[in-house]
């Protein structure tokens, strides 16, 4: 396996598709258009195609694409947010690279297409030891070609159950809605353990999951789910995928933490060397690497700061990259400054897009002294408080309450109840 930085890998996977007669299509807005208005974002690549999977008929032109796609993951029923910084795969903004296929290919290609990709020396060259595959428990024909027709020990092919018996809930089994196009799924991990003791059951891969790293994910959407909870065959089959590119890259770059692949790498170096008097936290590190880039993106998209709907999700995105910073000794605005660093460690990412930065710059400084004055009054009340109780103790309830009152971070309450050997009555 050759080591490619991200940039490389991207059009690798496109090269790829291209060369199997995929169009090649630009990536939408992380704003959905009006007919996915929905969505407070654009969360993945399939959401730009989403009515081509309503089609009855087939479709005359466009039947096989592939596209790389920004997403956002940081509101609504999709949110890693609180996640950001305490794993090492998890982002507000990622980006996903799929390929398509509309009452084309099915099952058997979009498997070999994948497995090519991977494995041949000619593209990715990961090691075919290293692969595990899960599918639905109840697709036996997915389970067959990972068996039978690419040749993966079946000590390797992970069968998933629907969760608590509920029939198609599970992580296998892919659906638009509570009815509408779905079908089930097979995923695609990559095991950075070097132990290779796995004889099938869902107890072997449970047991050794903390190290692996799901790379891939191809849905099967060959029914429709009526609102009997009974799955109708499609007419027209499609497929979707989705693969995390800077998942992959962490594979083919050898590392376990997305955050040390090398967009990562030269993003947390440049914020380092910008604050090189302050002393942050690796989480606090990994944070505002990811935040900066969805704060950047979706302001750069005419979104601002407000407390509704997606202005409310970029003000919790900037205010909790103030925190951590707060947390960290930081008293002063400083995200803003960030933007120049991000703007020049992915500046060969982004030169078709033109960030707008003494915009990003202004909008960001302005909601950091809008945050940083709330923290100040929240922190002045909570020291009534404590003054009140001579320092000794203070009640959880009156940390939320002050939390809810004024605004004051819980976590900058009990970083200043810590210092002050304030214990917190439940």
């Amino acid at each position: 396996m050759i080591n490619r930085n991200t940039h490389e890998i991207r059009k690798i996977f496109l090269r790829f598709f291209q060369e199997k007669d995929h169009l090649i299509l630009p990536g939408s807005k992380l704003v959905p258009s009006e007919r996915n208005s929905s969505l407070l974002f654009t969360n993945a690549g399939m959401n730009q195609f989403r009515e081509n999977f309503f089609k009855k008929e087939k479709l005359s032109s466009f039947t096989r694409v592939a596209t790389s796609q920004y997403c956002i993951r940081a509101g609504g029923k999709f949110s890693d947010l609180e996640n950001v910084g305490y794993t090492n795969s998890h982002h507000t903004l990622f980006e996903m690279l799929g390929n398509f296929s509309f009452g084309d290919y099915f099952r058997s290609e979009s498997i070999e297409y994948a497995w090519e990709l991977l494995t041949s020396k000619k593209w990715f060259g990961i090691s075919k030891n290293k692969i595990l595959i899960t599918v639905h428990h109840l697709d036996e024909e997915s389970y067959d070609i990972w068996a039978n027709q690419i040749g993966i020990s079946k000590n390797k092919i992970f069968k998933i159950e629907d969760k608590e018996n509920h029939k198609y809930h599970s992580e296998n089994f892919w659906k638009m809605g509570k009815t509408g196009p779905c079908g089930p799924s097979t995923e695609i991990f990559y095991n950075f353990d070097e132990k290779d003791d796995f004889d099938g059951s869902l107890e072997s891969f449970e047991r050794r999951k903390k190290n692996f790293i799901e790379i891939w994910n191809i849905v099967f959407i060959q029914f429709n789910l009526n609102s009997s909870n009974k799955l109708e065959p499609l007419r027209y089959k499609s497929i979707d995928t989705g693969m995390g590119l800077e998942r992959i890259a962490s594979v083919i770059q050898n590392v376990k933490s997305n955050y040390q692949i090398d967009t990562f790498k030269k993003l947390i170096q440049s914020i380092r060397s910008q604050f090189s008097a302050i002393c942050f936290k690796d989480y606090t590190l990994r944070i505002l690497s990811d935040h900066i880039r969805s704060i950047v993106l979706i302001i750069n998209e005419n979104i601002k700061p407000s407390n509704v709907g997606r202005g409310y999700v970029i003000r919790k995105i900037i205010r909790r990259a103030v925190r951590k910073g707060y947390l960290d000794g930081i008293r002063e605005p400083f995200l803003y400054k960030i933007v120049s660093c991000f703007t020049r460690s992915n500046e060969k990412d982004f030169k078709y897009v033109k960030i707008n930065q003494k915009i990003i710059e202004h909008t960001i400084k302005k909601e950091e002294k809008q945050f940083l004055k709330i923290i100040l009054v929240g922190i002045k009340f909570l020291k009534e408080k404590l003054k009140n109780f001579n320092y000794r103790f203070i009640s959880e309830k009156d940390i939320f309450l002050l939390h809810d009152t004024y605004g004051l971070p819980i976590d900058i309450a009990m970083k200043i109840c810590k210092e002050h050997g304030t214990s917190i009555k439940r």
